[in-house]
């Protein structure tokens, strides 16, 4: 018989899951690829600092380190990186992450280097075996373009490592998914240019491969600045699938070098916002058919498109996530995660047969009780937010403690980055990290998130600062009034874009008791002028202004303007290498903060960029969080946590 479970306080409950447990021990999976039934990937690892590891998992399941220590493979490109390696006939080609030169690794061999480039970066590479070479995107840092951006095209690096690689296809701001036709007469491409980003107006071109290995000059084929395209593959037999959302929605296409049509209409979504290289939502089984992830309703499901009929055919999984689904044997390889387990790579056959887990993100067995499984909500958002309002909703959740009668618990609404990206489905660690401690753990897909279609993401358009806010304002009040949420005691929490939306909530509404801000976009203007090239022209559209009008604008929305109306504590975490939201942006609203008698802390970790890596600081981000909100709502914790100053504190109290 279990023991009974002990009364305590919300927020307050001691926990399995330790900050270092939430932060070293979890794996981070990247990218998945195969080489037959062979499947490989890699795997960030924040107990080595932070070092992406490449594995393989053999046909009968037996899983190996392919690139040990110190080898780390991880691009830089458009800072974000992805698409770091890929494998053909059992040679594996990867990004070194310190070098940023391109590697072959031959089984039993040591890596051998492909590129000598001190000024290139390189990501999402393809084998052009008939021309012996890599097509790759190539980012060149040093430019001299006036406006002190690198310049991006499409390289050809010879697998014999000699020669200096060379310009393929340039002309446009930006490349992607470089594909070889399998005869290796045709390649093709993604590309977009300033001030737009890939989900808005990514366009795919083909070109033909000479004989001694020139690019003909490129034809587009789909998409531009009204729709976008993503994911361009070749069958055997020539034809070019592609997903495109000229009908609203993410669908699959297919080109037989005549015409387009649409393979499957639905509205469903299997367009992702290219955040990073190497991102896909189908894998091409063969000539005929499709396995593809496509998000209905915000939930993904899997399913199997006939390409030539457009009939899909539904597969049954207990899985809330599929990611970088590639095709290996008579199944699909991809990163996986349910309510219970946390994300794995995982082999899952389509037809008889179980679903292999591979490699799982961490081995901590959790009890039932302990593990918080998370709701769908559909909220009515208010006049700001323009329509419903999707969310996740994570109540607390412990095998050893209850809370006393009637009490409601602190929530947590956590606001995702991108502003274009969408919340995690299945298990998250650091979600189970605070629902095992008394909280609940709102995580919000406002306007503008992926998942919903391209109206719904459109719906942020010019509205960025105005209907995130109205969003997250309205899950909050959604909590308190289903009294899944004590209303004092209602904290908001995001990263990046994520942040600048937290900032703003606490300027213009009083639902949230305090706030946390990691490498939060604070001063509009002054990102503009020092940000990176490949978002130099996203606040445009998001602001719903242009290059020579956005100045009212900006200083209207950014929160260093509206700092004086903020008085509820705020605590900042921020990489001191972030070249995305530079370490300028929260130094600056810390400060003004500070001086306006608000409380805040502020912490500043060397090493990190945008999006920490390194286990320790994310354990140390944790335990600083929660230390933060024990103070500041009055919490007492049976956690050990860090003593440090929130300047102002004691005097507002």
């Amino acid at each position: 018989m279990s023991p009974q479970p002990k009364t305590g306080p919300f927020g307050s409950w001691s926990s399995p899951i330790s900050a270092d447990m939430a932060a070293g021990k979890s794996l981070r999976f990247g990218s998945v690829c195969a080489d037959g039934q062979t499947l490989y990937w890699s795997e960030g690892r924040p107990e080595e600092g932070g070092r992406s590891a490449l594995m393989c998992a053999l046909p009968d399941g037996a899983v190996e380190e392919i690139l040990p220590a110190p080898w780390s493979a991880r691009s830089k490109v458009h800072e974000y990186g992805g698409g770091e390696f890929t494998v053909q006939d059992g040679i594996c080609f990867f990004v070194d992450a310190e070098t940023q030169d391109l590697y072959a690794l031959e089984p039993g061999l040591a890596p051998r280097r492909l590129s000598q480039a001190s000024d290139t970066r390189f990501a999402d590479m393809e084998l052009d075996a008939r021309h012996q070479r890599l097509i790759v995107v190539a980012e060149r840092v040093d430019a001299g373009d006036g406006h002190g951006h690198p310049e991006n095209f499409l390289s050809g690096v010879s697998l014999s490592g000699e020669g200096e690689p060379e310009a393929l296809v340039a002309g446009h701001d930006f490349y992607a998914n470089p594909r070889v036709s399998h005869d290796g007469k045709s390649l093709a491409f993604l590309s977009w240019d300033l001030p737009h980003m890939p989900w808005e107006a990514a366009a795919l071109f083909i070109a033909a491969i000479a004989d001694d290995g020139s690019i003909g000059a490129p034809t587009r084929v789909a998409g531009g600045v009204d729709d976008a395209v993503f994911q361009p593959e070749w069958t055997s037999d020539g034809r070019l699938l592609f997903v495109a959302d000229a009908n609203g929605w993410g669908n699959l296409h297919e080109w037989n070098r005549r015409e387009i049509r649409t393979v499957e209409v639905c509205a469903a979504d299997l367009l992702r916002p290219l955040w990073v290289f190497g991102m896909r939502s189908y894998a091409l089984l063969d000539d005929a058919r499709a396995a593809a992830v496509y998000f209905e309703n915000g939930a993904a499901r899997l399913k199997i498109i006939n390409i030539a009929s457009g009939e899909s055919t539904p597969v049954e999984t207990e899985f809330l996530s599929l990611d970088a689904i590639t095709a290996t044997g008579d199944g699909v390889g991809a990163v996986v995660a349910t309510d219970t387990a946390a994300p794995a790579v995982a082999r899952i056959p389509l037809g008889d047969g179980e679903t292999h887990i591979l490699r799982a993100s961490m081995d901590a067995a959790l009890a039932p009780d302990d593990i918080s499984a998370a709701r769908m909500i559909t909220l009515d958002g208010d006049d700001a937010s323009g329509g419903a309002v999707h969310a996740l909703y994570y109540p607390p959740a412990s095998a050893s403690w209850a809370a006393p009668e009637g009490a409601l618990p602190p929530v947590i609404v956590t606001v995702h980055g991108g502003p274009t990206g969408y919340a995690d489905r299945g298990f998250k660690i650091k979600t189970q990290y605070w629902t095992s401690r008394g909280f609940g753990v709102c995580d919000v897909d406002y306007s503008g998130s992926a998942g919903y279609g391209r109206a719904y993401r459109e719906r942020l358009d010019g509205q960025w600062g105005i209907r995130d806010v109205a969003d997250v304002a309205a899950a909050a009040r959604y909590l308190a009034g289903a009294r899944l949420a004590d209303p004092e005691r209602i904290v908001i929490s995001g990263g990046s874009a994520g942040g600048f939306t937290v900032l703003l909530a606490l300027a213009t509404h009083n639902l949230f008791a305090a706030g946390a801000c990691a490498y939060a976009v604070s001063d509009l203007a002054q990102l503009q002028r020092i940000t990176h090239k490949f978002e130099a022209g996203y606040l445009y559209r998001l602001t719903g202004t242009s290059v020579h009008e956005h100045e009212s604008v900006f200083a209207a929305r950014s929160p260093v303007n509206q700092a004086g109306e903020i008085s509820a504590p705020v605590i900042f975490f921020q990489g001191a290498d972030d070249k995305v939201v530079p370490p300028a942006q929260t130094r600056s609203m810390a400060q003004t903060l500070k001086e306006n008698g608000v409380p805040v802390a502020s912490f500043e970790f060397a090493g990190e960029g945008h999006g920490f890596r390194q286990g320790e600081t994310i354990a140390r981000v944790l335990q600083l969080e929660y230390a933060f909100y024990c103070r500041t709502l009055g919490l007492e914790s049976a956690d050990t946590l860090p003593e440090f100053a929130i300047e102002n504190f004691e005097t507002v109290q």
